[in-house]
């Protein structure tokens, strides 16, 4: 059964800052922002009512939605939109350096030419050779064809099990000696009766040695079947989710809580892969700039080493599921994918600063009232299908 949780808005584009790839400030000014694209302000206006958007922005929002403000509903046509020349002037003068700088890219340019440069850029970080799946158990391979990486995959399934298997024995620490191992064995008393206390002795021993072998056998059997878990790592999980993220966004209280102490706060899933060598992405969740009630919801593409052979842009369903665990009661959003929308290029960065999904995704108090939260999580199901 869907139903709904208060969304506001449609689906929308939104931007971030990965802090990791710039020594520029992390977050946008929100003077310099529009609340609809969330990005810089490309051709500012002001409208009659005081709000700046992005002049492409506003007008297809009138078009499209509603005659009135995005930010307080007031009347507002085409008419009401006036060009912001000194907001223009301040952001065509800023200066920002090329995330590719520390590849040599020297270039310093506006904020708002830095898509399409870094679309360009002649220093982009170059793509190696595909390796196989299975390098960080060891396994060499790699190929300048995706297929030839398939055709490994399958042939060497055998060689490959025993990579994994020689890789968890190698960090088996085989600690298991004891005081009692330790000790040498005392021989029986000469004065005593000769063979029969020998044989006796020799027994107890055998039956002892015997026991600490098959301890150490079970322990061992123990440790290889948790290193055997563990090597299964995020990564191999990742490759194998056939594109469907299953997000448990635990301590949800606590998180709501600190996102509102503060707006730049944001989290972020764990990484999927829609096959072993496609597309890569997560999704994050903010508190909404524009309605503090509720969350924002964005999906992100991230970079990979599969990212030279794939088709770009991404074209796909985008399918967001909200699941309440207890009634079988799910709420359904499906996004279709938009080829003129940077959000779905070629990242350049770890993560694409640029995301799709919604600005105003849910009202938290409906969310807890209609018991979507469940022991302090919001089970979320995210789907990428390519089309």
């Amino acid at each position: 059964m869907a139903t709904s949780i208060g969304r506001r808005a449609s689906a929308q584009e939104a931007t971030i800052q990965v802090e990791t790839k710039s020594d520029e400030p992390s977050q946008l000014e929100s003077r310099f922002e529009c609340p609809i694209c969330i990005y810089w302000l490309n051709e500012p206006v002001l409208t009659s009512c005081g709000h700046r958007f992005c002049k492409k922005c506003i007008t297809s929002w009138i078009k499209n939605k509603t005659n009135c403000c995005p930010i307080d509903n007031k009347p507002l046509t085409e008419n009401d939109l006036f060009p912001d020349n000194f907001t223009r002037r301040e952001i065509q003068n800023m200066r920002k350096s090329c995330p590719n700088s520390s590849f040599g890219c020297q270039i310093s340019i506006s904020p708002l030419a830095m898509d399409t440069h870094i679309l360009e850029c002649s220093f982009r970080e170059r793509i190696p050779a595909i390796e196989c799946t299975f390098r960080q158990c060891g396994c060499t391979f790699k190929a300048n064809a995706q297929s030839e990486i398939d055709a490994h995959v399958q042939e060497e399934m055998a060689s490959h099990l025993n990579l994994l298997m020689a890789s968890f024995k190698q960090n088996i620490s085989f600690e298991f000696k004891s005081i009692e191992e330790n000790k040498l064995w005392d021989a029986p008393n000469k004065n005593t009766n000769g063979t029969e206390d020998l044989l006796k002795a020799l027994y107890e021993r055998i039956v002892v040695l015997e026991q600490q072998n098959r301890e150490k056998d079970a322990k061992i059997d123990k440790l290889t079947l948790d290193m055997s878990k563990a090597c299964l790592s995020s990564d191999i999980l990742a490759r194998y989710s056939n594109g469907v993220l299953v997000w448990q966004i635990t301590q949800f209280h606590s998180k709501i809580k600190s996102m509102r102490a503060d707006p730049n706060k944001m989290y972020y899933s764990n990484e999927v892969f829609t096959s072993p060598h496609g597309y890569r992405f997560c999704a994050r969740i903010k508190i909404s700039p524009e309605m503090k009630d509720h969350i924002g919801l964005h999906i992100h593409l991230m970079r990979s080493d599969n990212d030279f052979h794939l088709d770009w842009p991404f074209r796909g369903r985008i399918r967001i599921s909200t699941i309440h665990r207890n009634l079988n009661e799910t709420r359904h959003e499906t996004i279709m994918s938009k080829p003129d929308i940077l959000a779905f290029h070629r990242p350049t960065q770890e993560i694409s600063p640029r995301g799709f999904g919604f600005v105003d995704y849910a009202n938290i108090s409906e969310l807890i009232n209609k018991g979507f939260i469940i022991m302090d999580t919001l089970s979320l199901k995210i789907e990428l299908n390519i089309v």
